[in-house]
């Protein structure tokens, strides 16, 4: 399946087809089988989850999500072998996979040279009974195809043109579904093991912890004061205390603040290992001033947040200002599930929460639709503070029912590089009709042809 299906050029239906078949594979061929349990509940959960994060290349033609959604898809995957609940673990997760792909691969050759002698005989039957059916469907195929020519062009569209550089790649993605497959199958079960012990460092003295947690809590007060001062002052406040427009303001702090929410991720943990609970005044400190502190995170996320919206209202809105704008969204419910883990000091789901709160963004952005929304946004605002063209036909074809809603030359202008990339470089003389691969058939790429089809495309002035 992967060496048919799966298509390097352009994201498309193969993918998942490819998944769905890795994954029953891998559900046939585990050894041993495992045990249903709350363990193996979770980790069935993350592998949907990893084969919707595919699934996204089937609906949505930007290639930067759905690069995004693999490498993720992959963590996940790891996260779900590995079977580690721990902040720690689960950042190993991908190494220990890794780590694992020579015992995996010795345990696939062993069964395949154990296989019994009639095993191997029904195995060299199937292999000439496919090889009688491939040569069949040539010469059948090509009689009928010089019967018909609408029959033709369909086979043309479904079997690909085999030259050297198209092997490569059937064999390629072949032996990498196989070795992920054999990972898996062999990492299933072995993962499932007890629950690695919940270690924490050495503890620390009570005025040893608090002294910079409780500084940091203080400086956070401070910044949210002012920050309430900005808020109801608007831009004429910034302007006459700060020397800037609102909009300066607002990119000159906003990755300060994105590092600020990050780095304060690092403390409340650490703070949270180290830190003393043997006594009631142990444990009520550690939640006043962890609890304070992520409080105090959440309204410069806040603040971050408002100014990247302000930020987004004078410059426009690009692919880099929303993933930015969804990260630190993220680091805002991480902050609350910190606050619920709190109150009952026990944070051990804390890790893979996390993990599903960064998947569930990641669906909700390709929910959202980000090329169609950023090029939508623009294209409302052209009236009221102009637009860049060059940077929107960079899109992908995504946002070409936004892009249309454009006036001339605009339209044209935009959507001349995508038509492009619709069309395979070829000249627009030839219409819109070049296809896909049936692997690379997508919903986004099928919708944008539909509407451009009947549409004819102005010149570009250079101005």
């Amino acid at each position: 399946m992967a060496a048919v299906a799966l298509s390097w050029d352009r994201p498309g239906i193969g993918w998942l087809l490819t998944a769905l078949a890795v994954a029953t594979a891998i559900l046939v061929s585990a050894p041993g089988g495992f045990a249903w349990s709350g363990r193996t509940t979770v980790r069935a959960g993350e592998a949907v989850a990893a084969m919707t994060l595919i699934a996204v290349g089937t609906v949505r033609a930007a290639e930067w999500l759905f690069v995004l959604c693999v490498l993720t898809a992959g963590v996940v995957g790891c996260v779900a072998l590995a079977d580690r609940w721990s902040a720690g673990g689960l950042v190993a997760a991908p190494l220990r996979v890794v780590g694992s792909v020579p015992a995996a691969l010795r345990w696939l050759f062993r069964g395949a040279i154990g296989t019994r002698g009639q095993d191997r005989s029904a195995l060299k039957r199937t292999m000439i009974a496919g090889l009688t059916a491939v040569a069949l469907l040539a010469v059948f195929g090509f009689l009928l195809a010089g019967a018909d020519a609408a029959f033709a062009q369909m086979l043309s569209v479904l079997v690909p043109s085999v030259d050297v550089r198209t092997s490569l790649q059937w064999l390629g993605s072949a032996a990498a579904a196989a070795v992920v497959t054999a990972i898996a199958a062999h990492g299933l079960p072995t993962g499932t093991t007890a629950p690695e012990p919940e270690s924490r460092p050495g503890l620390v003295r009570r005025v040893e912890w608090a002294l910079p947690v409780g500084g940091l809590v203080v400086l956070f007060a401070g910044f949210v004061a002012v920050q309430a001062t900005v808020l109801f002052g608007g831009g004429e406040y910034v302007a006459e205390t700060a020397g800037l427009t609102y909009a300066q303001y607002a990119r000159a702090g906003f990755w300060q603040l994105l590092l600020v929410t990050g780095l304060t991720v690092v403390v409340v943990g650490v703070a949270a290992q180290i830190a003393p609970r043997s006594t009631v005044s142990d444990r009520v400190l550690l939640r006043t001033l962890l609890g304070l502190l992520s409080a105090l995170t959440l309204v410069i996320v806040a603040s971050a947040l408002s100014r990247m919206a302000a930020y987004e209202q004078a410059y426009g809105f690009t692919r880099q200002r929303l993933l930015v704008t969804m990260f630190e969204l993220w680091l805002g419910v991480v902050f609350l599930l910190i606050l619920v883990a709190g109150i009952r000091l026990r944070g051990r789901w804390l890790p893979r929460a996390a993990l599903a709160a960064a998947v569930a963004a990641l669906l909700g952005l390709a929910v959202l639709n980000p090329d169609a929304f950023i090029a939508q946004q623009n294209v409302n605002r052209l009236k009221t503070h102009g637009i860049d063209v060059s940077y929107l036909s960079t899109l992908s074809a995504d946002a070409v029912p936004a892009l249309q809603e454009l006036p001339e030359p605009y339209r044209s202008c935009a959507l001349a590089a995508i038509t492009n990339e619709l069309t395979g470089g070829s000249a627009s003389s030839s219409g819109y009709n070049r296809r896909d691969a049936w692997s690379e058939w997508n919903l986004g790429r099928a919708t944008a042809r539909t509407r451009l089809h009947d549409v004819a495309l102005g010149s570009c002035p250079a101005w």
